[in-house]
């Protein structure tokens, strides 16, 4: 698989997989919670993430799959990495009180998968034709 391939793969499953969270978070932040079977204690900071999500992962990957550019490719790869390395840190750091931990983890790997396949949009090869 060529790194066009992999890079619109990889935006593409960034703004669905960011779109469902953040939709969820923003609008019914207690039904996350509970699906987590984590205490809803500040529901208010999963507003705050969701409307993240939907502005810098959705919209961004939007534009970027409209018009693939190496400036909106590395924003997104810089902002999947930092999500993954933080969740990956409160992950090793046992911060998440969630029963259902298996969530967490499942969403540290596509986080960190995603990022992954976002980093050939970093790149000045990926934008020019030979």
């Amino acid at each position: 698989m060529d790194n066009l391939r992999i890079g619109t793969l990889a935006m593409q499953v960034n703004l669905w997989a960011s779109l469902g969270y953040g939709l969820m978070l923003l609008l019914v932040p207690d039904v996350f919670c509970d699906l987590l079977k984590a205490e809803a204690v500040n529901t208010a900071w999963l507003r705050t993430i969701g409307a993240a999500l939907i502005g810098t992962n959705v919209v961004g990957s939007w534009l970027w799959l409209q018009s693939p550019s190496i400036h909106m490719g590395k924003v997104q790869f810089a902002t999947a990495a930092l999500e993954a390395a933080a969740m990956a840190t409160s992950l090793m750091l046992d911060e998440f009180t969630a029963q259902n931990l298996w969530m967490v983890q499942a969403s540290v790997v596509l986080a960190v998968v995603v990022a992954a396949g976002l980093y050939p949009t970093t790149h000045d090869e990926m934008y020019t034709t030979p």
